[in-house]
């Protein structure tokens, strides 16, 4: 019974440990071009006349304008942000709900899994809905206000559209995972394909739909405060006219609207995945095939969300009508036609080349810092489960406290604002805009990683130290092999968003397909833009590929 496995492992182990040596090797030649695309001359990089500018910024943190007026305004366009997000996240879950029925695997492939007719339609609509998922909310945004105008359903499909590809891929794979006993017992029963999968699949897995729909409004906060920056309302377009005359106290009220916001939704955000892992692990532990009982949290934090929605579309006074207008239906015409077929521009395919490699550098380098930091500071940040039991823990609980404090202003300050910081004190190219996303992302990924820590079971530790090792030896052999693969993968699935999240550097400048797009967009040049849409798309599936192949070669 063991021979069979153990010479499977003998003869797999070698390509993977090669399959693993080769994307090192293949990692490594990738930072050495970037950074060399970038610039190595770290002694010319650094502008040190716009140090004065950057800490006058920093000083105002402490100091914001609270006068009454101003903070009205600011408690107003926070509401804008949180109805936005609102909608948006609520677009997104439904397309997500039912996308992730239609990319599902088991609606399309039979039981053996063979090939055939339904399986092509199954591959063409995942690469359907991979156009969408590979284009960031700002690229929506500067399409859709062509057609509708500076209307508020402009920023609630910029959301709801890329984040609800995105969610059906992740339904699909959760229902994917769900035990098929009830789904069978239905077909076996005479239901079709998709009722058997909507009342035998679809329950099982809304903890976990209900969790991620809740991430995506984290997410989706962040999301409106960037538009908002490209001229769609809220705190970001507040934030752009306080930048423009270096109001930097106005623009600090702002920002601590936005992290306050930011962090409300982060705990709840936070809690709701606790408490669907906790009902996850305790149904695992009774061995029950049933769908997890109705926890008080998560259908409490449904009833609110689904209760914001009308109170957000009348506070933003969103007309869909303005969908199927006249209107709208003429500009999306003359939009499609002055734009199809794509066209290069003057510097042609070298041009749109240098573009696409400009974008995968910066990606690369910012995802690199934020990476090796993070990787770091999750340990830190992550909370321990008895912060009074020792003054150590008494101290380890008030560093970790400010670093996630940190942390949550790092990701809740949007990417344009961190990169017109970086500008003042780094010479112009792409090291701005690299330091400016690594900082957004080291945020992110902090986040994410402390809660990897947060979860890590600790008997494997417990048990070497009672053996007498040292704490080095518990975090070498452990700690970090438990955590490195959740790291990776985490690094990996930043990465794959960070393609995207460069084209919101625009606003700066920053080189790369964001800033070709920003300059055709103010020459009208529709069909330049769709070609420099087209390679972001295709860079960002590339990238898919590789994160995916990677992620399979270290599991």
């Amino acid at each position: 019974m063991t021979a069979a496995p153990l010479a499977s492992a003998v003869s797999t182990s070698p390509p993977a440990r090669w399959g693993r040596r080769f994307w090192w090797i293949f990692g490594a030649v990738l930072v050495a071009y970037s950074a060399q695309r970038a610039g190595l001359d770290l002694g010319r990089l650094f502008n040190t006349r716009g140090f004065s500018q950057f800490s006058d910024f920093f000083e105002a943190m402490f100091r914001p304008d609270l006068s009454w007026d101003f903070v009205k305004l600011a408690i107003g366009e926070a509401g804008v942000t949180l109805g936005f997000a609102i909608l948006g996240t609520a677009l997104s879950v439904l397309i997500g709900i039912f996308g992730g029925v239609l990319l599902t695997e088991r609606v399309w492939l039979n039981v053996a899994g063979t090939s055939g007719a339904s399986h092509w339609v199954w591959r063409t609509l995942r690469g359907l809905f991979a156009i969408p998922r590979a284009m960031h909310e700002v690229v929506f945004g500067l399409v859709l206000v062509n057609i509708l105008g500076l209307d508020p359903l402009v920023a609630v499909l910029a959301i709801g559209i890329p984040f609800g590809a995105v969610t059906a891929k992740v339904f699909a794979e959760l229902l994917d995972e769900v035990p098929p006993d009830a789904e069978q017992t239905l077909r076996a029963a005479g239901a079709g394909r998709f009722s058997a999968l909507m009342f035998g699949a679809i329950p099982h897995a809304m903890s976990d739909i209900l969790s991620y729909g809740f991430y995506r409004f984290e997410c989706a906060i962040r999301s409106a405060a960037v538009l908002g920056l490209v001229g769609a309302g809220g705190l970001g377009f507040q934030l752009a006219l306080s930048f423009q005359t270096l109001r930097y106290n106005e623009m600090w009220t702002l920002l601590w609207a936005l992290i306050i916001l930011s962090g409300i939704a982060d705990r709840w955000s936070s809690l709701v995945r606790r408490r669907r892992n906790a009902a996850s692990v305790e149904m695992h532990a009774s061995l029950s095939t049933s769908a997890p009982a109705k926890d008080p949290v998560l259908r409490t934090s449904a009833v609110l969300f689904l209760l914001a929605i009308p109170v957000a579309w009348w506070r933003l006074d969103v007309s869909a009508a303005s969908l199927w207008s006249g209107r709208a239906r003429r500009l999306s015409t003359e939009l499609w036609r002055d734009a199809f077929p794509p066209a290069l521009g003057d510097d042609g395919w070298r041009g749109l080349l240098g573009d696409t490699v400009d974008t995968l550098a910066l990606a690369v380098l910012s995802m690199v810092l934020a990476w090796s930091i993070a990787s770091v500071v999750a340990f830190i940040a992550s909370r321990i489960e008895n912060p009074w039991g020792s003054p150590a823990n008494i101290v380890r609980s008030m560093v970790g406290t400010f670093t996630r404090l940190v942390l949550l202003i790092a990701r809740a300050v949007p990417p344009p604002v961190w990169a017109f910081l970086m500008v003042f004190i780094l010479k112009p190219g792409l090291w701005p805009g690299v330091v400016a996303l690594a900082i957004y992302n080291l945020g992110v990924l902090g986040r994410l990683q402390a809660e990897v820590v947060e979860n890590l079971d600790d008997r494997p530790g417990r048990a070497l130290r009672a053996s007498g090792a040292s704490a080095f030896g518990v975090a070498n052999f452990a700690t970090l092999p438990a955590v490195s693969g959740r790291f990776t993968a985490l690094g990996l699935y930043r990465w794959e968003v960070a393609i995207r999240e460069t084209v919101t550097l625009s606003v700066v400048g920053a080189a790369g397909l964001g800033r070709t797009i920003r300059d055709q967009a103010v020459r009208f040049d529709y069909d330049g833009i769709l070609a420099s849409i087209v390679a972001l798309v295709l860079i960002t599936l590339f990238v898919d590929a590789i994160s995916s192949s990677i992620r399979r070669t270290i599991r």
